[in-house]
């Protein structure tokens, strides 16, 4: 199966390479890695990272804002041992157990590049686990570019039934008219999971009985026979026509052409249809996981699907200029028809939203701003609104102080109004969620020194209660959460230090740790004259002790639990990384430390155990030819 994925990696990367491809008939360095590219939620053009800092941290609830827990096996269901929350207006389903891991439209990377950019990346180890994943784009023309970015996660687990499998997929294009009056951003996106969901162990003593020390897969789960399926399947384009006058420019001794050099103005079209599902199925008859069965007393198989068409037109004025200060506007209507069905509702919705924004160069003015409202005018939503403000002093030597935050009034989800499942069946009727969060940050990347500081104002909180079904908190609930990151680098020891801090006003509703940290330290140097460089280090992750959530499958979702507190230890890994030039490899024990202590492992939730001591070893490579 290895063999085959990365056969066809490689035939699909052959074949694009072939085809269309630029000639650079001269060396070039400045153009052979000039790949930069920019996504909907960042015009700035960047180039690809090369990865030469703590790149073996490979899966991606590492590389996210705070720390994240799974239910023990990579691409399972996760949450934020931090608190954060979104609260996004108009129409939702609910179901997000599972959305750090989805390829989302604003971050699909749209390219432009000289020769053909290609990035792979491969992972192994554990009981057949394997991540391994493909970047690649190509200016079929100058102003054409074909992308694409494909990524495949198989991990067995150490528990039985315990597979999740991802496939996440993007296909992009980008054109640009030859008088740069049209420009055209273009994705198809597929989003895959497949996890078997085990319910947990069914046996309280994994981590002393020397009987599962080197195999937890003879541990007894809940659930044999159950799964969960999530699929997304997403095509959006992002039209833009540039309004300005044309200027008449001389592209060599014979061809002159007309073109909108300096636009003013521009309107947007902005078109995305979704398709997404989720489906729970449990064969088995009689488990005793679940308190009953409602509709059908052989199996479960429940289902919840959505279809949604968006399109959106904007108005705005265009940064043509260099100047840091110039005020910017966009204003425009967004209308979604929602198609939503389960068992047995097939719902029509209308989502209708007024947008508007007034920003600058945030990040390059010395005072940058931006501000962008939306109201919802639709009769289900009416009265959500959502108010989004940065203010941002960017001062020299690489100081920034800045605040920001989110004013909004949203309605419940559907899966929080009503459900119809095999286990589980509610309607409720619950007030819009109120929320005002407000951050303040500092940077000084001269000194590797930052923090953030986020406070948190809810009213309505909905939370899911011990018999798993959602509740309202209808008193205010306030949230403060600190972070703070020092790193030092010397010529050769490298040290990271993210500390986490947080209160909660109520901590029956909102059950978290108090504090949390990652600490990175490595030794760094050249090897073989200096030509291949080498890091030799560890990281520690640790949480204070919480009563976290448990977890219930066929509602994909965590839920409140009196019966115990998780308890935790530093975990340790240890890795050693390689870099040489545009190709990394490293070398990872991960919870090296497991055994160490009194307590012989941790729970992550109750009844699932955080992963065994686990050797991986990945690769990942960069080709600009």
């Amino acid at each position: 199966m290895v063999k085959k994925t990365l056969l066809s990696y490689l035939i699909s990367i052959t074949s694009l390479v072939s085809f269309g491809q630029i000639q650079i008939t001269k060396p070039n360095p400045k153009l052979f890695f000039d790949a930069k590219y920019t996504t909907l939620d960042n015009p700035r053009p960047r180039k690809p990272d090369s990865l030469a800092e703590n790149f073996h941290r490979y899966n991606t609830t590492e590389k996210q804002f705070v720390p994240y827990h799974n239910l023990g096996n990579y691409g399972t269901a996760s949450y934020s041992v931090m608190f954060t929350n979104d609260n996004p207006i108009g129409f939702k389903h609910g179901f997000n157990a599972f959305d750090v891991y989805f390829i989302k439209p604003e971050k699909v990377k749209y390219f432009n590049t000289k020769t053909p950019y290609t990035a792979l990346d491969f992972v192994f180890g554990g009981k057949e686990e394997i991540v391994g994943g493909a970047e690649f784009s190509i200016n079929i023309k100058p102003n054409v570019n074909f992308g694409f970015n494909f990524h495949r996660n198989s991990f067995k687990g150490k528990s039985a039934n315990q597979l999740s499998i991802h496939n996440l997929l993007s296909v992009q294009n980008t054109y640009q008219s030859k008088n740069k009056r049209y420009d055209l951003k273009i994705a198809f996106i597929f989003n895959g999971i497949k996890n078997q969901e085990n319910g947990g162990w069914a046996q309280d003593d994994v981590f002393t009985n020397p009987f599962y020390k080197k195999n937890k897969s003879f541990v007894a789960v809940n659930l044999e026979d159950a799964i969960n399926k999530y699929s997304e399947r997403n095509i959006n384009f992002h039209q833009l026509i540039n309004l300005g006058k044309k200027t008449e420019v001389q592209i060599n001794d014979s061809l002159k052409r007309k073109m909108v050099l300096s636009p003013k103005f521009a309107i947007a079209h902005d078109f995305e249809y979704a398709h997404w599902k989720f489906r729970y199925k449990d064969f088995e008859k009689d488990s005793l996981f679940y308190d009953r069965l409602i509709y059908n007393a052989d199996s479960t198989d429940d289902y919840t699907k959505t279809w949604r068409l968006s399109n959106g037109i904007y108005f705005k004025n265009i940064q043509n200029d260099t100047a840091p200060k110039k005020f910017l506007f966009a204003a425009g209507l967004q209308y979604d028809f929602i198609r939503y069905q389960q068992r047995f509702t097939d719902q029509f919705l209308h989502d209708i939203k007024l947008k508007a924004k007034i920003y600058n160069q945030v990040d390059s003015a010395f005072f940058g701003y931006s501000i962008d409202a939306a109201v919802d005018i639709a009769p289900k939503y009416i009265g959500d609104f959502e108010v989004n403000f940065i203010g941002k002093l960017n001062f020299k030597k690489t100081i920034s102080v800045g605040v920001s935050g989110n004013v909004s009034l949203a309605s419940p989800s559907q899966k929080q109004e009503f459900y119809y499942g095999n286990h589980y069946t509610y309607t409720n009727d619950f007030k819009k969620t109120f929320q005002v969060k407000a951050e303040a940050h500092f940077a000084w990347r001269k000194q590797l020194l930052f923090a953030t500081v986020q406070d948190y104002f809810i009213q309505n909180y909905i939370y899911n209660d011990t018999a798993s079904l959602p509740q309202q908190y209808n008193k205010p609930l306030n949230v403060l959460v600190v972070k703070l990151q020092k790193d030092f680098n010397t010529k050769h020891i490298f040290s990271g230090t993210e500390v986490y801090a947080q209160w909660v006003s109520n901590n029956n509703i909102i059950r978290l740790p108090v504090f949390a940290m990652k600490q990175t330290l490595y030794y760094k140097g050249g090897w073989i004259s200096g030509k291949l460089n080498a890091q030799l280090g560890f990281d520690i992750l640790y949480n204070t002790n919480f009563r976290g959530n448990a977890y219930n499958p066929s509602l994909a979702a965590f839920y409140h639990q009196d019966n115990e507190k998780l308890k935790f230890y530093p975990i340790m890994d240890v890795f050693f990384n390689l870099h040489v030039k545009f190709t990394n490899i490293f070398l990872r024990v991960e919870h090296v430390n497991q055994g160490m202590f009194k307590q012989k492992g941790i729970y992550t939730a109750p009844n699932y155990g955080y992963l065994d001591r686990t050797f991986r070893a990945g690769i990942t490579w960069q080709f600009y030819d």
